[in-house]
């Protein structure tokens, strides 16, 4: 497998689309393995050969940092998750502007990292600054204003004992929904919410 992605990267470049693309899987594959070391060892390679190229190509380079940072936020590493977040979250905004939803979602996840580190309060001004900008910019019902919103309610039902159905107010909209007006975020939101709440059998997912 990894001669594949030698190859890939010596015909079209390290930072060509096709290379990108082997290298995310390929550490995908060796993480649902079990391998995680050699899933990282991956990223770390193909992100050093887009810097050496490119001077650190955008969008190549957040596709890859965004998948380093679901195995380190998944392997509960949480500093190097704010490391990696915190550079996906420059990239996006240099890349797309500070309004953009992949900026503040980039910004949401870095939030939910700070929180776990214990950086409270950075964390805090992170979460309300991608929420706030998500409903100014996109909408309260965009895919990325229900994930920030699904994140915040959780957090505050854990830390601060508020029932879900309070946190959740913003997100109850999506249980009269069907399939066809929601993306794969939303749908999973969904069921979640439903489930959490009793609602019953929400519209399949």
């Amino acid at each position: 497998m990894l001669a594949t992605l030698d190859s890939c990267a010596t015909k079209l470049g390290p930072f060509d689309p096709q290379t990108v693309t082997v290298a995310n899987q390929l550490a995908i594959a060796y993480w649902n393995a079990g391998e995680t070391n050699q899933a990282i060892s991956i990223l770390n390679r193909a992100l050093d050969g887009i810097e050496a190229a490119a001077g650190g190509e955008h969008q190549a380079r957040i596709h890859l940092l965004g998948t380093l940072g679901r195995i380190m936020t998944e392997e509960a590493h949480w500093e190097q998750a704010g490391v990696v977040f915190g550079e996906i979250l420059d990239l996006c905004t240099q890349q797309y502007g500070a309004q953009h939803a992949s900026s503040l979602a980039a910004k949401g996840d870095l939030a939910t990292v700070l929180f776990e580190s214990g950086k409270s309060v950075e964390a805090a001004e992170l979460e309300r600054e991608a929420l706030a900008g998500a409903h100014m910019f996109l909408g309260r019902r965009h895919p990325v204003t229900c994930v920030l919103t699904w994140n915040r309610g959780l957090r505050f039902e854990r830390e601060a004992g508020t029932r879900l159905a309070d946190a959740m107010a913003d997100l109850l909209w999506l249980l009269a929904e069907e399939d066809a007006s929601l993306d794969a975020d939303q749908k999973e939101i969904r069921a979640m919410l439903a489930n959490r709440l009793n609602w019953g059998s929400p519209h399949a997912c």
